[in-house]
């Protein structure tokens, strides 16, 4: 190790010049990373919905399209009409719904909704939202919701980067002994955050939510090494050694501590790899390769940065805040038997209360389109083209729900024979049929079909096609035919061949169900249940349903298992880390049990509180939390386990106290402070709600291991200091 030491910091100034210049070059290649934006690609390989939708690709092809709710207020009726025909005409726009009804008229307001057939990203949705902004914001635009307005507010707005970033400055330079040491730990984690994005380009894509979130997340998960390795420079000078000898020193010493905490971090987002939900993978992978890339910096930059700027810290010298710990260590160690008993309680009770917390698996942004007209839930289903004669069947109970607001399917639609009177209806308005031309086309029909005109019906492509084959070949018509109508006709059936191929191809037809549901409620999941059992009972093939109230569906039929599985995995991970460390059984259970607490201490917590959690919070802070606020722990079990060997009980929960406490709430402060003011920015509320969650997760932690973990390590004092040879004084 001396001698990797003397390398790294005789060879300081070359590793700085590469590393600079690899920071350099992952800046340029951040814009090169892959974004995700479809969070369906991380649906699990047997997930039934992932599978419909592979099918339906297959059959209907990728699916382009995006919807853009745009809510007016203040309109007069000649207003509304214009707005309307002007947003109908936008190039973007496939289709734009509104009607004088109550549905899209409430309150004062007035519910268009467009829906565009270009992603929510692309540059079509994008400048369709623009160009509605750019229009109308001062004159009616009351707001705009659905998934283009999503995909066009940033996830994370830079200046709230800039606002988290200071917050962490500014406790550094509460928390640091010098006013220049901030500025050189962030410089150190500059280019380590630069070249960890720069380098997610080895990954085939990235979601967005963890190309917003990594950033910041790497410096609130790594920012304690370098804190722990200038600690140990600054007390390897005190001891009067020279700035060379100090830093090789500080290197040898902080090596297994900073080791020590990256490992069990990274074990800890490892394991997030195993999580049903690929997103957790996605997030894992990346912030495992953050801290690894941190760790590297750390002994390769970080030192030449401390000795270049040594000047500046000696001159910008403070006096640290001091918190004093002797009373507390001392009734820590008095009370040692109790620490256990109270520690158990505590366990056993948030582990009871917090299977009360309610779980949830749809965290929707604050919409005032929603808030005045109601959300849409829409529902697919897939099924079987053998099935198409029962869809009608399948169908007839939806249509009397209220809270189905639309059913599109072949069999209601093209598929739909309809009579004279009908069909006059359909083209009513500006495009107006004469009614009696109509009933003309449907007496020839039917007398070349055996049927009266009243018995004749038609679906639209019948219709077309008997318009193209029987009446415009008809003499008779010719007077009633000009070229413009054999063009219209022609179009029309062109154009009713691309819809119809649209909800039923060659093997599989599909239905489109608008509802009125919540997406994450047991009204919405017992109607697809009862829809699923329909189909069972009804259809002779297979069916898949697809939505966003389906993957809620999967997800909480799995949850339980998985929270299980991915805690012992997490569990174990670290034990085996903290064990491998220590040599030691008793150590790393004790701290896994401390964080474990905890976690389930947050998740009571919130059940008390009334509130809910977001299942996917609570999968991703058990890996992020066991395997970052665990380094706490871990650095005062070290410190007192090295003072064990020389002093007494009392005085190495003392000193190591003194040694840890720091560095400890440093890290704590930038993680609660970091993670919680993304959880409060973020635009999308599902992220918002993992930052919070560790945010508040790490309080939990922290305060554990503060006030909780000393006097166990005291109450387990015999067996410890027998492992460190201190013999037990």
């Amino acid at each position: 190790m001396k001698k990797a030491a003397a390398f790294l910091v005789d060879k300081r100034r070359l590793f700085l010049c590469f590393f600079l210049v690899l920071a350099a070059v992952s800046i340029l290649l951040i814009s090169q990373v892959r974004i995700n934006y479809d969070l369906t690609q991380y649906l699990p390989a047997d997930s039934r919905m992932k599978q419909g939708m592979q099918l339906m690709e297959q059959e209907f092809g990728p699916v382009e399209s995006s919807r853009l709710r745009v809510m007016f207020t203040g309109l007069s009726e000649e207003e509304k009409k214009e707005v309307y025909s002007w947003l109908s005409g936008l190039e973007q726009v496939a289709e734009a719904a509104w009607n004088p009804g109550e549905d899209y008229n409430r309150n004062g307001y007035t519910l268009y909704e467009l829906t565009t057939e270009y992603g929510s990203h692309s540059a079509e949705a994008a400048a369709l939202f623009s160009v509605v902004h750019e229009k109308y914001d001062g004159h009616g635009l009351a707001a705009t919701g659905g998934d283009i307005h999503e995909a066009n507010v940033p996830l994370l707005p830079l200046h709230m980067v800039f606002i988290a970033v200071g917050l962490v400055l500014l406790i550094l330079l509460i928390m640091c002994n010098s006013w220049f040491e901030p500025v050189v730990f962030l410089v150190n984690i500059g280019i380590a955050v630069a070249i960890n994005l720069g380098t997610n380009i080895v990954f085939s894509s990235i979601s967005e939510y963890t190309n917003s979130i990594v950033g910041i997340m790497q410096l609130v998960l790594s920012m304690d090494y370098s804190i722990i390795l200038m600690d140990r420079f600054t007390q390897e000078r005190e001891k009067g050694c020279g700035s060379l000898p100090a830093m090789k020193a500080a290197v040898i010493a902080a090596f297994p501590a900073v080791t020590g905490s990256s490992l069990t971090t990274f074990a800890g987002l490892f394991c997030m790899a195993f999580m049903r939900f690929r997103l957790g993978a996605d997030m894992g992978f990346a912030l495992a390769k953050s801290v690894i890339v941190s760790l590297i910096c750390i002994f390769t930059v970080l030192p030449s940065l401390i000795l270049m700027s040594e000047k500046w810290i000696v001159k910008t010298r403070k006096k640290a805040l001091h918190i004093p710990v002797k009373k507390y260590a001392r009734f820590a160690v008095r009370c040692r038997t109790a620490f256990p008993v109270f520690f158990l309680a505590l366990f056993i009770g948030v582990f009871c209360a917090k299977n009360n917390t309610e779980i949830q698996y749809t965290m929707l942004t604050d919409s005032s389109v929603n808030n005045v007209f109601g959300e849409q839930n829409t529902i697919v289903m897939l099924y079987e083209k053998k099935d198409s004669s029962r869809i009608s069947e399948l169908l007839a109970p939806l249509e009397k729900d209220e809270k189905v607001t639309g059913i599109t399917a072949y069999c209601n639609t093209l598929g739909k024979a309809y009579r004279a009177d009908e069909i006059s209806s359909l083209f009513g308005g500006d495009n107006a049929v004469d009614p009696s031309m109509v009933r003309l086309i449907y007496q020839l029909y039917g007398a070349q079909h055996g049927r009266t005109g009243e018995d004749a019906a038609m679906t639209p492509a019948e219709l077309i096609a008997f318009l193209q084959d029987s009446v415009l070949q008809n003499p008779l018509f010719a007077g009633f035919v000009n070229d413009d109508m054999r063009t219209q006709i022609s179009e029309a059936g062109t154009m009713i061949g691309e819809y119809a191929a649209k909800l039923e191809g060659d093997h599989y037809g599909r239905i489109i169900l608008t509802t009125k549901y919540p997406e994450d409620s047991a009204e919405i999941r017992s109607f697809i249940g009862a829809l699923s059992e329909r189909c069972s009972d009804l259809l002779e093939g297979e069916t898949w349903l697809i939505g966003t109230s389906v993957m809620n569906g999967e997800m909480s039929q799995t949850f339980h298992a998985e929270l299980d599985r991915i805690t012992l995995l997490s569990a174990a991970a670290i034990f085996l880390v903290i064990a491998i460390t220590f040599r030691s059984l008793v150590i790393p259970l004790i701290l896994v049990l401390t964080v474990q607490c905890g976690i389930y201490l947050t998740m009571a917590f919130v059940g008390l509180s009334g509130n809910g959690m977001f299942y996917l919070a609570i999968l991703m802070v058990q890996c992020i939390l066991m395997g970052a606020t665990i380094d706490y722990g871990i650095l005062f079990s070290s410190y007192y386990r090295s003072f064990r060997q020389r002093e007494d009980c009392l005085q190495s929960v003392q000193n190591a106290y003194e040694g840890s406490l720091h560095t400890i709430l440093t890290s704590a402060l930038i993680m609660i402070a970091g993670a919680g003011i993304l959880g409060f920015v973020f635009a999308n509320p599902a992220i918002g709600e993992v930052c919070l969650t560790i945010s508040r997760g790490a309080i939990s932690a922290t305060l554990l291991i503060v006030f909780i973990l000393p006097g166990i390590l005291a109450a387990f004092d015999k067996i410890i200091s027998r492992r460190s040879g201190s013999g037990g004084k």
